[in-house]
């Protein structure tokens, strides 16, 4: 009986040593910080969505582009046959009912241009009519206009494609940038489920071993009372202590497997439960200058070029309300070369002059004030667009002011939490020794429990806010400052992880 009890308090004694010795384990799958991030950047679906946002994004560039090039075209109507009776006016200027049995075909050939100079459009055309009347005596007829050249501009005070040529350049920019920051937002947010599943992993060992560990001193506990070395308060305690142990560990279980879930999902990849992830300890602590990282938000964000753009939409705007409400010019213009016959090779023979010329205009004269409220809300417009801007500026620059500032407070935070949760580890390895020899109350090695716990989930958070800060600060700048590479001139994207 005295060798059994012996052989018991030396195994209570030499078993916090073995809960943290290595165990080698077969591990199903195991994931580094990097590797998660690299498997997000290829898989996950915010990938896909930025990926074909940015193409979009492209092909609508490409598609103005293609708007400033030279377009051509051929257009026919098959024979348009009718025959009805129809009300028509005579040579003597008497309306009669006209029986009519008419076909009606043409064919044409146009290269059309849009004129960014002006914003108006230009059209060289050839174009072939006939007309096929049946009836008792069967006819036909041509109408030919070899060379035609034509030109059309809705308003002579305002070019649309002047200020497409200045906002069009600017969305393409801005795509491009918005798809940088996607991929280190891609980063930042699996930097995010993977502490989130880490930490759930971390607490579910813990839980693990607390409940190991304090069903043993609840053994101890009970045989204490039944001879008499405690009291039945501290009996109840320990029972106590016990039952939330039970409890957290379930909670701890169902909490993993929500994380390993999230986290699967968002790699878009399927992970066994077996999954682990390494701590990510390895950290690197750089300068970060606060006026280089302000200037490289300016120029590498894509908001510098949708301020740009947003204040140039204004601009257009009002110069647009001013063209609609004010006094207006519209061109119209064609000049050409036709004849008419009823032979085919007649209707190209002595061709005769055709042109024609239309301007028309449009002043307002009396509206009571509509055309002049018109054109002060748009110029108010562009005074809030400008000062949302300027707000939106300082907003920017705080934020990255505050993260700088951050990011130099990281290496003494987390030396602190190391320590700390290296201390609460002695001190909670010295209170189960104590415990299991009988020198230290319950109370007392609860709350070296509670302490090593916290202190070792404050070191996990610890770590989570480096790297979530170190990946908040390349989107912020699109910049990284461990290898003085700009992100925003990488054409893939995100550069090295």
């Amino acid at each position: 009986m005295k060798f059994n009890k012996r052989c018991i308090v030396l195994i209570l004694l030499l078993q916090p040593f073995f809960f943290f010795l290595p165990i080698k384990a077969q591990v199903k799958n195991k994931f580094t910080l990097f590797e998660s991030i690299d498997m997000a950047r290829k898989n996950s679906l915010d990938t896909k969505i930025s990926t074909y946002a940015k193409q979009s994004s492209y092909w609508d560039f490409a598609a103005y582009k293609a708007g400033f090039l030279p377009k051509f075209s051929l257009r026919g109507v098959l024979p348009n046959y009718f025959r009805s009776i129809n009300i028509l006016t005579l040579p003597n200027g008497k309306n009669d009912f006209i029986s009519q049995n008419v076909a009606n075909s043409s064919l044409s050939l146009n290269l059309s241009q849009n004129v960014g100079f002006t914003g108006g459009n230009l059209v060289v055309s050839s174009s072939l009519q006939r007309l096929d009347n049946f009836g008792n005596n069967h006819y036909k007829s041509y109408t030919s206009v070899p060379l035609s050249v034509s030109y059309t501009q809705s308003n002579v005070f305002y070019n649309e494609l002047k200020w497409r040529r200045k906002i069009e350049p600017l969305k393409l920019e801005e795509s491009k940038r918005a798809f940088f920051e996607s991929i280190e937002n891609i980063s930042y947010s699996t930097t995010e489920k993977f502490f989130a599943l880490l930490k759930a992993d971390i607490q579910l060992k813990l839980d693990q071993q607390n409940l190991k560990n304090i069903d043993t001193l609840l053994k101890i506990s009970k045989s204490r009372f039944e001879i008499g070395t405690i009291n039945l308060n501290e009996l109840l305690q320990a029972q106590v202590s016990h039952l939330n142990a039970r409890k957290g560990l379930s909670a701890s279980v169902l909490h993993r497997e929500v994380a390993l879930q999230t986290f699967s999902r968002y790699l878009n990849a399927q992970l066994e439960k077996g999954t682990e992830l390494e701590l990510p300890e390895d950290m690197h602590f750089f300068a970060v200058e606060l006026d280089r990282a302000i200037t490289m938000t300016k120029d590498n964000r894509k908001y510098y070029y949708e301020f740009k753009r947003r204040k140039l939409e204004a601009q257009q705007e009002i110069q647009r309300t001013k063209s609609l409400t004010g006094p207006s010019f519209s061109i119209n213009a064609n000049i050409g070369l036709t004849q008419s016959d009823q032979h085919l090779g007649a209707a190209y023979n002595d061709l005769l002059r055709n042109q024609a010329v239309g301007i028309s205009f449009y002043f307002p004269l009396m509206d009571w004030g509509v055309n002049k409220s018109n054109r002060k809300r748009a110029e108010a417009n562009l005074y809030l667009e400008e000062n949302r801007i300027s707000q939106q500026e300082m907003t920017m620059e705080q934020d990255v002011s505050y993260q700088v500032m951050r990011w130099q407070l990281q290496k003494e935070l987390i030396q602190i939490a190391k320590e700390t949760r290296d201390l609460a580890t002695r001190r909670y390895n010295v209170a189960f020794q104590k415990y299991t020899i009988g020198s230290l109350n319950f109370t007392d090695f609860n709350n070296a429990l509670l302490d090593k716990d916290r202190a070792t989930n404050e070191y996990v958070d610890t770590l989570q806010g480096y790297w979530l800060l170190y990946y908040s600060i390349r989107m912020l700048t699109l910049f990284d400052f461990e290898r003085n590479n700009n992100l925003a001139l990488d054409e893939q994207g995100g550069g090295n992880i």
